[in-house]
């Protein structure tokens, strides 16, 4: 019910996407690569780890990383990667996303990914599936955790498997980001707070998520989640209506919200109408040299040695338009 309500709020105000994707034009991804309209694709379908790691610009932990014949449901591959960890932070794969005029990035951004958390699999600190920019284009992640990112050169946004609880959310570092106590720190924004959003181990899962650029001196930047092919959040500029509680923005509900002032050094209440307000919209930038120039897959923990992590990752699609899950 509170997903329904949720989708409903913001399909009055924000701008529909296709219900076919880029997908549907090729049954088992077959060829995908060669549209006009993606950036970049990875079945990880390679005859060695080396081959697949020249096609990354930064790849971390190798030894953690496998080939596994599991292929994606109605893949016409017939291997993925697995991400395990034993020890260490865990493993990641980061390039830069260029354009076809030879330079980095895109002012707006679809990215498909299959993945699968092993049954046994322990609690995840942090997961990319991950959209970022930074001005300018770097080979490697740049990451200042606890703080907001400066709109002349960086942000980014993962979808990952939220906390304890396993449930779905974005965790998104910009400009404008929200603060939390004790000091106004601020950690990744939420924007879905489904608790019925769970994760099901042991299964492959269509994730695809989309990042829209604002314009200079607006607010009207937008990103989008999609599980399974079903659109789960969209926000913009005017939509959805909701609250913030701290860094948290939860769709469709008002009353008492509070945010973290840096002026008083301390929360500041405020009151919220039935349903909620209006999203501001993302600021990402405020240069135009700025955009989503970047995708990075990894897992990472600080959980002590022997704390078992295993992910597989398939069929991996970058593109300017609606994606969608693979077609048989």
């Amino acid at each position: 019910m509170f997903l329904e309500i949720t989708l409903a709020l913001l399909a009055a105000t924000a701008a529909p996407f296709p219900q076919k994707g880029i997908a549907a034009r090729y049954p088992g991804d077959r060829g995908i690569e060669s549209d006009s309209q993606v950036v970049f694709a990875e079945n990880f379908e390679q005859s060695s780890l080396d081959e697949l790691w020249k096609r990354w610009e930064t790849v971390g932990d190798k030894p953690g990383q496998s080939f596994s014949p599991e292929t994606a449901p109605g893949s016409s591959g017939k291997q993925s990667l697995v991400m395990e960890r034993t020890k260490g932070s865990g493993a990641q794969l980061f390039r830069r996303l260029k354009n076809k005029s030879g330079g980095w990035g895109y002012d707006r951004i679809f990215a498909r990914y299959y993945v699968k958390f092993d049954p046994e699999c322990g609690e995840i600190h942090h997961f990319g599936t991950c959209l970022g920019g930074y001005h300018p284009a770097v080979p490697y992640p740049m990451v200042n955790a606890g703080h907001p990112t400066d709109g002349a050169k960086s942000f980014w946004s993962g979808i990952e498997p939220f906390g304890r609880s396993w449930t779905w959310d974005y965790y998104t570092y910009w400009c404008e980001m929200r603060g939390s106590p004790p000091r106004g720190q601020t950690w990744g924004n939420t924007f879905v707070r489904d608790p019925n959003l769970k994760i099901e181990k042991g299964r492959w899962i269509c994730v695809e998520q989309m990042i829209a650029m604002n314009d200079v001196g607006d607010s009207n930047g937008e990103q989008a989640l999609w599980i399974d092919g079903k659109l789960i959040s969209h926000l913009g500029k005017g939509f959805p209506k909701g609250l913030w509680t701290y860094d948290k923005f939860i769709p469709g509900k008002g009353g008492q919200g509070v945010r973290w002032s840096k002026e008083k050094g301390g929360p500041e209440y405020f009151e919220v109408t039935e349903g909620g307000a209006s999203f501001e919209g993302f600021r990402w930038r405020t240069v135009p040299g700025l955009n989503v120039n970047s995708l990075w897959l990894y897992i990472y923990t600080q959980k002590p040695e022997g704390h078992r992590i295993k992910v597989w990752f398939d069929d991996v699609v970058v593109a300017t338009e609606y994606i969608g899950p693979i077609q048989r």
